[in-house]
């Protein structure tokens, strides 16, 4: 804007504008407020001074302020008037640079576009504007008034917040379409050189690459600089923001535009053929020269449309592969990789592949020869690289479908046979009033934010872990965990059965890497597969195996948070295998009773219905119709800026940490205590973003609520092992200590005949005298000592005193005349009065 712009037609009608101050007359037509401006330049002290340049920076342009104002819309309480402080004018123009409208700014505030207070139908600009140089498109004041103090022309779309604080987010849907608008105005006005510098986590997100797919416009990457990314802020240099913009052009590889109809360029063989890619199928186009001297053609159909994306490569530069991407009969894209030695020879291995995904190769043998000759050799002109996990590569985040994130020049591509898992249906809205409705029951809350806290565990270096809910059947259990998988897709593909081995789910939580594994009904598990799985889903390693060579295989590695969810807990499921409890496993899979203390289950009030079953049929109901949402936001903000949220879930989770420590005493609950900070972190950062609907700290609170509920279940976590021991001894005994123990107490009939109880399952005697439980060593291990080691827990027992024992040993002889028998074997004497006073 290197002077004032011409003026179309004015507007007559009243105007909404009313002057603050009564020096000049309201203006009613957008030509007067040009008119009455005061034009301010750069080395004016009102100029330096205005609030949007302190703010903003200085664009070294003229620039049109006016008095205050305020604006009212029609028929509305002048109550309700917009002040204006002292705002901004910018010209809005049409693509012959006519202007249409004007728009007024002030910091903080939507912008006025006067006339029609809306949408405006023009651009604003600053430079001078050829139509085959450059001009950088820009959609905020920050970024506008940065280019322009480079000397490249620069146009601002104006959408409603451009003067309010720059974000770095992304543009939505309709903020796209405003820029689309503006686009299409310059390039039907003949402006060939339009370029809209993007940042690197927008660059490949669907609505920027149709953008630049459909219009005249250039996606200039931010990250196309040597040295720090610039953000075309207030704070970056002059000098450094114009090197960019150079550089970026300049780098930018030329668009070949194709003919209608042709999705890549024609694929040259001999004899003067071609092969067209068309989007009815793949041509081969053959000229020949008849006796005439005259050129004929030739079209042959040989197969649907495909497409070669490229070729790609694993990251030791093995095992390359052609990347083509063709639909199905169902419209349904794929993106295959075909390895190169499947194309050697007959190449029967790359059609089955092809054939398998819903595109049937051709039949006949000289069409099937062109078609892999057009597979095998066509040009090159990308390449990417292979991964065979989703997860984090740096700065980028990769799924089966989608890398979101900043891969530094190189596409990532997930190669593996595995169903992908994730998937959307409903709408981002529809999930919310899910994510709304459970809110008030922290249980609830907790299994939503470890669904969200995969992607946390390797940044923030904690370890992998779970979570159990256990208690009795239908309390909402696994109603709230399955719910939790709708963040990621459908729950009934998300989540997963305990009915699986240790090998299946190691192939589970490798498609799962960085992100969350839910496990239902523990007790379908077989005790033994049980543990190993705890163990490998927390260390974050499967098995090592060999090859055919011998050689060791390449182990699973993966990082994820889990949750499960069974009737029973832990240790009573391993008894039943006859396994042993091993404290680790304790650490490693927090378990968290369902009964949330209200009668209603893991749900806290009703609040929807009147029944806890109406609130459990309300999120089923909400969690099946909409998903998948959450994840793709959740991803997506992630990668915005890695490095600042990181650094911002690092202070959340020290906050939460110094919060809850003083109640920790040892290593094993501070382990545990990091896990639940991890997830309140995830929590409050899905919150922060924007996606879960809940107030702020809620997560923080109700993790706050689940992790004192586990700690005050776990004790001070002393000696684990130990306690656990005693707890099992002692449900032991109160459990069977009237039905499985003889009583010593003589009973006789009438005729002196000695009564004997039959006792099934007998496993000692009781002395009533004694107040002592006699078991002999056998049964104790045989009976007792179910997943217990027999040695360990004699020390135990002996040590807290709960077994009265001779000196050196573990048992003791029985007193004269103590047995039905007779006899005096020594046994294992539990002291009734120990046990029953100790506070285990």
């Amino acid at each position: 804007m290197n002077s004032k712009p011409q003026l179309g037609n004015t507007q007559t009608k009243e105007s909404p504008l009313k002057k603050v101050s009564n020096q000049k007359p309201v203006p009613t037509s957008h030509s007067d407020i040009i008119a009455q401006s005061e034009v301010l330049k750069p080395h004016d002290n009102a100029y330096l001074e205005h609030d949007l340049v302190v703010r903003f920076g200085s664009p070294k342009q003229p620039i049109y302020v006016m008095d205050d104002i305020s604006i009212s819309k029609e028929g509305d309480d002048p109550s309700k008037d917009k002040k204006y402080t002292t705002p901004l004018l910018l010209p809005i123009v049409d693509g012959s640079l006519q202007q249409i409208q004007t728009s007024i700014l002030s910091f903080n505030q939507t912008v006025c576009i006067y006339p029609d207070n809306g949408i405006a139908k023009g651009f604003a600009y600053f430079g001078e504007m050829v139509k085959d140089q450059p001009v950088i498109i820009t959609h905020h004041l920050e970024p506008f008034f940065k280019v322009a103090s480079t000397g490249y022309a620069v146009v601002l779309v104006l959408l409603p917040n451009v003067s309010k604080p720059f974000t770095y987010d992304a543009l939505s849907g309709y903020d796209l379409k405003q820029v689309e608008f503006v686009v299409n105005q310059l390039s039907k006005a003949g402006y060939t050189a339009l370029y809209m510098p993007t940042r690197p986590e927008h660059i490949k997100a669907d609505g920027y690459v149709q953008l630049e797919q459909n219009t005249a416009v250039r996606l200039l990457n931010q990250y196309t600089q040597v040295g720090n990314m610039p953000d075309l802020a207030c704070t970056d240099d002059t000098g450094e923001a114009k090197a960019f913009l150079d550089e970026a052009i300049h780098l930018l590889k030329p668009i070949d535009v194709l003919p209608k109809g042709h999705l890549a360029k024609p694929f040259k063989m001999d004899n003067n053929a071609c092969v067209h890619i068309l989007d009815s199928g793949l041509y081969l186009i053959k000229e020949t020269t008849d006796a005439d001297g005259e050129t004929k053609q030739t079209k042959t159909f040989i197969s649907s449309p495909v497409t070669i994306l490229g070729e790609a490569r694993n990251k030791c530069n093995d095992h390359w592969k052609r990347v083509v991407q063709f639909r199905d009969k169902d419209n349904y894209m794929h993106t295959l990789l075909i390895p190169y030695e499947h194309i050697m020879g007959e190449a029967q291995d790359a059609l089955r592949i092809i054939a398998n995904h819903g595109l049937m190769p051709p039949r006949q043998v000289s069409k099937k020869n062109v078609f892999m000759n057009y597979i095998q050799d066509y040009p090159i002109e990308k390449r990417f690289r292979c991964v065979v996990k989703t997860g984090w590569y740096d700065d980028a985040y990769v799924t089966a479908h989608k890398t979101y994130g900043n891969t530094e020049g190189e596409d990532l591509l997930f190669s593996n046979d595995r169903n992908d898992p994730y998937s959307t249906q409903g709408t981002f809205a529809g999930w919310q009033q899910l994510s709304q409705l459970i809110e008030p029951h922290a249980l609830a809350v907790l299994s939503f934010s470890c669904a969200f806290a995969g992607q946390l565990v390797a940044p923030l270096h904690i370890e992998s872990g779970g979570f159990h809910i256990y208690g009795s059947s239908t309390d909402g259990k696994s109603t709230i965990t399955k719910a939790s998988c709708s963040i990621w897709g459908s729950p009934k593909t998300v989540s997963k059965s305990w009915r699986t081995t240790d090998n299946a789910l190691e192939a589970e939580a490798e498609i799962r890497n960085d992100n969350f594994l839910n496990l239902d009904e523990l007790r379908q598990a077989v005790p033994k597969a049980v543990s190993d799985i705890i163990y490998m889903l927390s260390g974050g390693d499967g098995k090592a195996r060999a090859n055919r060579s011998g050689k060791n295989k390449e182990v699973k590695t993966f990082n994820l948070t889990y949750c499960s969810t069974g009737e029973v807990m832990l240790e009573e499921h391993l008894r039943r295998g006859g396994l042993e409890l091993d404290a680790g496993l304790l650490i490693r899979f927090a378990q968290l009773p369902s009964d949330a203390g209200h009668d209603y289950g893991v749900f806290e009030t009703i609040n929807y219905g009147t029944r806890p079953q109406d609130v459990a049929n309300r999120i089923n109901e909400l969690a099946s119709r909409h998903y998948g949402h959450a994840g793709v936001k959740w991803l997506t903000y992630l990668t915005q800026d890695k490095d600042s949220i990181m650094e911002r879930a690092k202070g959340l989770l020290e906050g939460f940490i110094k919060q809850y420590s003083p109640k920790t005493t040892n290593g094993q609950t501070s382990r545990v205590l990091r896990r639940f900070a991890l997830v309140a972190v995830a929590g409050e950062l899905a919150t922060q973003a924007d996606i879960t609907g809940w107030q702020r700290g809620r997560a923080f609170d109700a993790v706050g609520q689940c992790f004192n509920t586990w700690l005050n279940s776990f004790g001070d976590g002393s000696n684990l092992e130990e306690t656990k021991i005693l707890e099992h001894f002692k449900a032991f005994i109160e459990s069977h200590g009237s039905s499985r123990f003889e009583s010593l107490i003589v009973i006789r009939h009438a005729d002196g005949e000695v009564v004997r109880p039959r006792i099934h399952n007998q496993v000692g005697y009781y002395d009533p005298d004694e107040k002592t439980y006699l078991v002999s060593s056998t049964l104790f291990k045989k009976e007792m000592c179910l997943g217990i080691n027999e040695a360990n827990a004699k020390k135990v027992l002996k040590k807290n005193g709960w077994i009265d024992c001779d000196n050196g040993r573990y048992d003791k002889r029985v007193g004269r005349s103590k047995l039905p028998s007779g006899e005096r074997p020594a046994m294992l004497h539990f002291n009734e009065r120990v046990i029953q006073n100790s506070e285990i």
